[in-house]
């Protein structure tokens, strides 16, 4: 995953002026900063999509497949007993 970007010294100065001292300020910044990085960005998710995306269509594709293997199998065997003659 990628890291939003996070301004901490202007988040520090902005609780800092809104009464904060700066030892707290900074404190809350960095907690908030690292708290962001386990975050997933809106490319992080378009990308997880993507996949996602890929994965359902190609196993779509597998199961029709394989519906259409069973059913020429099914008509092969009825054809080898007779039945389409």
């Amino acid at each position: 995953m990628t890291t939003a970007a996070f301004d901490t010294l202007q988040a520090a100065r902005d609780m800092e002026a809104s009464g904060l001292d700066r030892i707290q300020a900074e404190a809350i910044a960095q907690a908030i900063h690292r708290r962001g990085e386990d975050l997933a960005t809106k490319a992080d998710l378009a990308a997880l999509e993507a996949r996602l995306e890929g994965r359902f269509v190609t196993e779509t594709v597998r199961a029709k497949n394989a519906v259409l293997l069973a059913i020429l199998a099914a008509l092969g065997i009825l054809a080898g007993i007779g039945l389409f003659a």
